[in-house]
């Protein structure tokens, strides 16, 4: 009998991404869709400010949140006006698709989510 050691390919490895560059991806795409900015337009843009905020136990929604307080961003993603007063806020629903259009939230293939019951966790 021959003993084989199983090791992920170099493809399957590299296409995992670190907390830091799944920050900056969906960070990438929620500034540039919802509020005009580059990543490099906020403090973000540097990955040991996004480590402090990952090791802080900060999430994303907030992180982007106090952006959005602290310098009155406006979203401009929404289409004419309502009789309802708009947040300018981030929700779980923005991320959620947010994770969705980066391919960052997969289905699992054996459930309709990542779920058992078909539910997908953030």
């Amino acid at each position: 009998m021959q003993n084989v050691l199983s090791l992920p390919s170099p493809a399957a490895a590299s296409s995992r991404l670190s907390p830091v560059e799944a920050w900056q991806k969906l960070l990438s795409y929620l500034l540039q869709r919802h509020y005009g900015l580059e990543l490099n337009d906020t403090p973000f843009c540097d990955d040991i400010v996004i480590q402090e905020h990952i090791n802080a136990g900060v999430a994303l929604a907030d992180a982007v949140n106090f952006l959005v307080e602290k310098y009155g961003l406006v979203r401009i993603d929404r289409k004419g006006f309502s009789w309802q007063e708009q947040s300018p806020y981030l929700r779980a629903v923005d991320i959620l698709r947010a994770r969705k259009a980066t391919g960052l939230l997969t289905r699992c293939k054996k459930h309709n989510g990542n779920q058992p019951d078909g539910r997908f966790t953030l």
